[in-house]
């Protein structure tokens, strides 16, 4: 009797075993290491709620609409226009970029590309229009498409060389 005391049980054993490989799993899950590189980024919505998804479509169908088949993209995405657009991407230093936006929904946004140009910020209606913004690219780029105070919808937006 002595003798089966002193056996382990199967499921104890293979608790034992995996029990590190859960607590560095569990340590280690969500972890970005580069949280501002476009490629580690986390997905962009394409809207929670049926008026999102539908407005999310009516953009994105514009957006493909107009895009040139030659041109590589660079970056794309599809955002709330509460949230707004905000990347710093991997751009060649001096070569020519097309952002193009289309916001379906109300109001409207604005874009900035920073540094750019000493103009204001370009106007983006949110009525399903496509908006062109031509630039040249540089290491300290920032370009944000922000709605205007009430303006609601969906945003869809790509990045193209030129």
């Amino acid at each position: 009797m002595g003798h089966l005391l002193m056996r382990p049980a199967p499921l104890r054993l293979l608790g034992t075993a995996l029990l590190p490989v859960l607590c560095l799993t569990a340590c280690t899950a969500g972890t970005d290491p580069v949280p501002d590189h476009p490629a580690t980024a986390a997905s962009p919505p394409s809207g929670d709620t049926p008026a999102e998804k539908k407005l999310a479509a009516r953009a994105q169908s514009a957006l493909d609409a107009v895009t040139e088949q030659g041109d590589a993209m660079v970056e794309s995405g599809m955002e709330r226009v509460s949230d707004g657009i905000h990347t710093r991407p991997d751009l060649s230093t001096g070569r020519p970029y097309m952002l193009t936006v289309v916001c379906a929904g109300t109001g409207d946004a604005e874009i900035v590309v920073t540094p750019g140009k000493t103009a204001a910020a370009k106007p983006v209606p949110c009525d399903g229009s496509v908006v062109f913004e031509r630039f040249t690219g540089s290491t300290a780029l920032r370009i944000d498409v922000r709605g205007k105070t009430k303006a609601t919808g969906m945003m869809a937006w790509r990045i193209n060389t030129v």
